[in-house]
């Protein structure tokens, strides 16, 4: 096996750190603004961009990189704030769907401009002129991580 370069693992760091910090000041932001944090958020959108606004919890515990266990108890939470809802899946009697509330969009839009400056102040104000060239290159990335784990989504 290949040795990484000094380069190519100061980048990875880079990485790390960049997502874990802006990740963390906008969560401190929302906390700030008295909104949930950015889990939350993105538990939300997930659900508001999907078909008939809900997925299974199987499938938005991938979606948002949360194990289903995980999921479910974070779900748990989310519901009893009234943000979303849990309904029998009619094509499967033994499964649940998980359904965002009009509570949930209206959180969801309270959420919107603290994520928006968060993501203009601390990510977008450094892509220059490529912003296209680093989501090919993210995305890229993605699908080779999901590819290796065989993911679906």
């Amino acid at each position: 096996m290949a040795e990484l370069d000094d380069a190519a693992l100061a980048a990875w760091r880079a990485f790390l750190t960049a997502h874990a910090r802006v990740t963390r000041r906008i969560s401190a932001d929302l906390a700030a603004a008295g909104l949930p944090d950015l889990t939350w958020y993105d538990l939300l959108w997930t659900l508001y961009r999907a078909p008939g606004r809900s997925l299974r919890v199987n499938e938005l515990a991938s979606a948002v990189a949360l194990s289903p266990t995980a999921m479910s108890r974070f779900v748990d939470r989310v519901e009893a704030a009234g943000c979303v809802r849990r309904e029998a899946d009619p094509d499967d009697r033994r499964a649940l769907r998980v359904v965002i509330t009009d509570d949930g969009v209206a959180l969801l839009r309270r959420m919107w401009p603290v994520y928006k400056r968060g993501i203009e102040t601390h990510f977008a104000a450094f892509l220059g002129r490529s912003p296209e060239r680093v989501r090919e290159m993210l995305a890229r990335m993605a699908e080779s991580a999901r590819q290796a784990t065989g993911q679906i989504t």
